[in-house]
C-alpha cells in the first residue's frame, strides 16, 4: 500500500479558494500584479501545488498557467521548452508553467503570455522525508525504498518498456523492483537545487536530464521528469531515458 502523504503535503487543500483568469495573455509580471490586485492574502501558487491540479476539469485545459516560481542557472532556455540543449541562452530567468490537459511542468520565458490561476489560501511547504542507508533512499512517508545509484549503471537509458523490465527484473536486496509512479518521481524533485535539480547528497549525482515514470500518457507517449530543472513532460515509449527504481517498504 502507497502512502501519499508527502505528495499531498505540496497540494492545495481541498476546498482552497482558486480562481482562474478570464485573461490568457498575461507574462510572468503581469499574473503576479494580476493575482496580488485581487486583495490581500491572493497570490500565484507554486509549480508544485500546481502539479497537484493535475486531472481536474474545474480549470481550462487549453492553456498553460503561470507558477509563482523561477530558476536561474546560468544557462535556460530563450524559448518555450524543457530539457536539453538546443535553444539555450546563458544568463537568463525563466519561469515555471503548468498545462493541465498534458500534466506538464514546462520551462518558460518570463515574457510568455499566457493565463494564471489564483489562490488566497497560505503557501503549503513541502517536507519530503528522505534518508540515505544502506540498501537505498528511503522516503519514509510514502513507504518507498529507492534503489542506490551503485545498484546498476546510472548512466544506463532504456525504452519505456525496457526500464521497466529493467526495475522488474532487477537483483539488489532480495526485494521486488519497480519504475516510480510520476507522483513519486515529481515528489523527489528539489527546486532549492539544478542541474540537476535533485537532493545529490542523499540521491547520489543524478543526470541532469529525463527519467522515465511508470504513467503512460497514452499508448505511444508516458511521463518523464526532467533533472535539469525540474520540468515534467511526455516521450514516446520508444525513447531512451534515464530511470531510477523503486521499492514498496510494504509489500
Amino acid at each position: 500500500m502507497r502512502n501519499l502523504t508527502a505528495l499531498l503535503l505540496a497540494a492545495l487543500p481541498l476546498g482552497a479558494e482558486l480562481y482562474e483568469s478570464p485573461l490568457q495573455d498575461l507574462d510572468f509580471d503581469a499574473a503576479q500584479r494580476y493575482c496580488a490586485e485581487r486583495g490581500e492574502g491572493w497570490r500565484v501558487p507554486t509549480i508544485r501545488e500546481l502539479f497537484g491540479l493535475r486531472g481536474s476539469g474545474r480549470f481550462s485545459h487549453e492553456i498553460s498557467f503561470w507558477s509563482a516560481d523561477t530558476a536561474y542557472d546560468g544557462i535556460s532556455r530563450d524559448v518555450t521548452g524543457s530539457e536539453g540543449d538546443a535553444g539555450q541562452q546563458r544568463g537568463s530567468q525563466i519561469g515555471y508553467s503548468f498545462y493541465l490537459r498534458d500534466g506538464d511542468v514546462t520551462l518558460s520565458p518570463l515574457t510568455k503570455r499566457i493565463g494564471v490561476i489564483c489562490t488566497e489560501t497560505p503557501a503549503s511547504v513541502y517536507k519530503p522525508s528522505f534518508e540515505k542507508s544502506e540498501e537505498g533512499v528511503l522516503d519514509h512517508e510514502n513507504d518507498l525504498l529507492w534503489a542506490p545509484l551503485d545498484a546498476y549503471d546510472k548512466k544506463s537509458k532504456q525504452t519505456f518498456e525496457g526500464a521497466r523490465e529493467f526495475c522488474e527484473n532487477l537483483d539488489h536486496g532480495g526485494r521486488s523492483w519497480r519504475l516510480p509512479t510520476l507522483d513519486e518521481l515529481y515528489a523527489i524533485v528539489s527546486y532549492e537545487r539544478s542541474t540537476p535539480s535533485v537532493d545529490t547528497a542523499v540521491f547520489g549525482v543524478m543526470m541532469s536530464r529525463y527519467y522515465w515514470s511508470d504513467d503512460a500518457f497514452n499508448d505511444a507517449q508516458a511521463y518523464v521528469v526532467g533533472f535539469k530543472l525540474g520540468s515534467v513532460a511526455t516521450s514516446g515509449k520508444e525513447n531512451r531515458s534515464y530511470f531510477r527504481c523503486v521499492s514498496d517498504l510494504e509489500e
